[in-house]
């Protein structure tokens, strides 16, 4: 799966720390000074950009070269259908927002409350995710004969949110060493095995099962983490957990 480092961004995940021109969206007017509203079209300017210490987590599903070449456009479709129906009810059950369905992968951010809180809200959803998707595993195995997997990253820190581009198209963007490590986390993880590192791990210590993979660099300034495997969650957690999220 080939992301931009630049990933997109919708929700509201505002935090007030960086700042950067803004301009009209509609007619690229430049902002005047003491003005929040375009003075030709009367539409408010685009956000500042502003820092916000999220929970990013990525899916990717492992081999989907082979099963777009093995199967028909529309068999492919179906499954990814499915596959993505299931990845955004697990992230918005966990109170997290999907931002982006990037080709044959998704990226959700948490971003609410404490640290420790969107970390284990992302681990729970991560682990509901590869649960639900057993069924579509099952599925495709006995009808097409091919091994479908989802891989997750997931990586707690800070980043940099806010609009980019022209007046004909705009994003709202999250950059950052936070979700580029997210990111690499992918390329990390075995198909069907969830992994993070070691931020994200110390913030739900004592709630989750983890084991340690090993010690990776994950991004062009190769930083160094330690990256875990998540593989379950204490059963005490998950229903104290529920009650919160009720």
């Amino acid at each position: 799966m080939a992301i931009s480092s630049v990933v997109g961004l919708s929700g509201n995940v505002m935090a007030p720390e960086l700042s950067v021109r803004p301009g009209c969206l509609q007619c690229a007017m430049e902002r005047l000074a003491g003005r929040n509203y375009c003075g030709a079209c009367g539409n408010l300017f685009r956000p500042r950009c502003e820092r916000k210490q999220v929970t990013v987590l990525f899916t990717d599903v492992s081999g989907f070269t082979t099963l777009s070449e093995r199967l028909d456009p529309e068999q492919v479709s179906e499954i990814m259908d499915r596959t993505f129906d299931i990845v955004l009810e697990a992230v918005h059950e966990h109170g997290g927002t999907v931002n982006q369905f990037l080709g044959d992968g998704v990226m959700a951010l948490f971003g609410d409350g404490p640290l420790e809180h969107h970390a284990c809200r992302a681990l729970s959803a991560a682990l509901a995710v590869q649960e639900r998707l057993e069924t579509v595993r099952r599925e495709v195995r006995r009808s097409y004969g091919l091994e479908f997997r989802v891989r997750i990253g997931v990586n707690t820190g800070p980043v940099v949110i806010g609009t980019i581009g022209a007046a004909l198209r705009t994003d709202y963007t999250a950059t950052g060493n936070t979700a580029n490590a997210a990111l690499g986390l992918l390329q990390i993880a075995e198909p069907g095995q969830i992994v993070l590192t070691s931020h994200t791990r110390a913030l739900a210590d004592g709630r989750y099962d983890f084991a340690e993979v090993g010690s990776m660099p994950l991004t062009e300034s190769r930083e160094t983490v330690v990256v875990y495997e998540l593989s379950g969650e204490f059963t005490e957690y998950a229903e104290s957990a529920d009650l919160l999220l009720v």
